[in-house]
């Protein structure tokens, strides 16, 4: 049997205009790409029957830069939360849905909807539904894609029962417990943003322990800004080391007074003696595991309208040693090395040779600490 074989699973027809649009709005062939295709044609879809089913009206939770990090869109439903997971399948023969929307407080909802899309045929099919109690006691929970999956047999195939439950049994119990997270500090937040942001990352929230995931999403502002790094509408991911001759502090960045304060023994041992007073530096606070580092760079103009840029990676205690083996590299956009500095095993702090660049260069810079390993951009 198939499921266009069951009256009770609407099938919905895409309008040609809002399939050509989502289309066309196609970048490549990324996950996130076909996150933004079948949510957006599958918000502007189901909504509009969900009111006329339901006769009520629906809210969404529209956020673009979500579906750039995870599938799904959440609904409110007069009192229920409704989450939509649509995929591209040529048959469906269980439920699979983000360990995101049944694990994370914020995400997770009453009932749960499987969209079927079909770009070429222009519809959606709604085979199906069930609940995050459901999901989460009966699921067969898939660690490689960090999926909760229920049988097809398993689901209520008959749309119409949800309209009843709701009207008859509001009491309904649909959720079930969820653990706690671990709580992440704003430092190590943002190292992770930096880390997940660039476009080498084709999946994100693989790419680091759900823990860790799940504690970045749950906030609004990181999992936002998460997000729109990887849209591509942010320039914040690139330092532009000219503009802190104007002053300017991007965010995550420090000057030396703020923080070190009265330590100005470590601050005189990264000013260099030749420099001149139009010379900049700021620091950069890094959270490797239980240990913190700082990152120092320098910018300073020359007449010949080049910089000279000093790089300097120690550890944030006086008295620490940076871990032998800890590496401070120059890299060109390409990922080649350009110079790299290995730490021994009694030093304090390691440092770049001084480079000059000019207006418009752009390099990175990678540490790499144990297992670890975290890298800024910059353009001069």
């Amino acid at each position: 049997m198939t499921y266009l074989d069951v009256p009770t699973q609407p099938l919905l027809q895409i309008s040609t205009e809002l399939n050509q649009a989502a289309w066309d709005n196609r970048s490549s062939s990324s996950p996130a790409w076909w996150n933004t295709y079948l949510n957006q044609v599958c918000l502007q879809t189901v909504v509009p029957w969900l009111e006329s089913e339901f006769e009520t009206t629906v809210q969404t939770v529209f956020d673009r830069t979500l579906w750039q990090l995870v599938n799904g869109t959440a609904l409110t439903l007069a009192s229920h939360r409704l989450i939509v997971i649509p995929e591209k399948a040529i048959e469906t023969s269980e439920f699979r849905v983000p360990q995101e929307w049944i694990d994370l407080p914020s995400f997770a909802g009453d009932y749960y909807l499987a969209a079927q899309v079909d770009p070429d045929d222009a519809s959606i099919l709604i085979w199906g539904y069930t609940t995050h109690e459901q999901l989460k006691t009966q699921g067969r929970y898939d660690a490689n894609d960090r999926v909760y999956c229920l049988d097809a047999q398993s689901m209520i195939q008959d749309l119409t029962v949800l309209n009843v439950v709701r009207e008859l049994a509001p009491q309904e119990v649909t959720r079930a417990a969820i653990a706690a997270l671990t709580s992440i500090s704003a430092i190590q937040a943002e190292q992770l943003i930096q880390r997940l942001a660039t476009s080498t990352v084709l999946r994100p929230r693989l790419a680091i322990p759900f823990q860790l995931w799940g504690a970045l999403l749950e906030n609004s502002q990181w999992r936002q800004q998460l997000g729109q790094l990887r849209l591509g509408q942010s320039e914040t991911a690139i330092v532009r080391l000219s503009r802190w001759l104007q002053n300017t502090i991007d965010e995550g960045w420090q000057t030396l007074e703020t923080l070190l304060g009265n330590q100005s023994d470590l601050a005189y041992q990264f000013r260099t003696t030749a420099e001149t007073s139009a010379a900049v530096q700021r620091i950069k606070v890094l959270e490797f595991g239980e240990q913190t580092y700082w990152l120092f760079v320098g910018i300073e103009p020359e007449e010949d309208e080049r910089f000279w840029i000093r790089v300097q990676l120690r550890s944030a205690e006086s008295d620490a040693i940076l871990p032998s083996g800890a590496t401070l590299a120059l890299l060109a956009t390409s990922g080649s090395v350009v110079q790299s500095v290995t730490a021994r095993d009694r030093d304090n702090g390691i440092q770049l040779r001084r480079f000059r660049c000019s207006v418009g260069t752009q390099f990175n810079v990678q540490i790499s600490v144990d297992s670890t390993r975290f890298t800024e951009e910059f353009t001069v």
